[in-house]
């Protein structure tokens, strides 16, 4: 999914760190690549045509989300 399309469908842009164990997982050949995006839990990468995709939080930085 490309930025435009993660932000119109609510996702925020994941500012975090994200550790090389998640580009390890999913093979990444370009992680200096990679824009992370986050809702609900989700994270989705729009850095190449994979739109890598995971629920699972390991690996990327923990951090407060102020209230809406």
């Amino acid at each position: 999914m490309k930025e435009k399309a993660l932000k119109e469908n609510g996702y925020m842009r994941f500012t975090g760190t994200v550790h090389a164990t998640v580009f390890e997982y999913f093979q990444c050949a370009t992680p200096r690549k990679a824009k992370w995006f986050f809702k609900d839990g989700c994270f989705v990468c729009s850095g190449c045509d994979l739109a890598c995709e995971t629920d699972d939080p390991e690996g990327f930085q923990a951090f407060l989300i102020p209230p809406k």
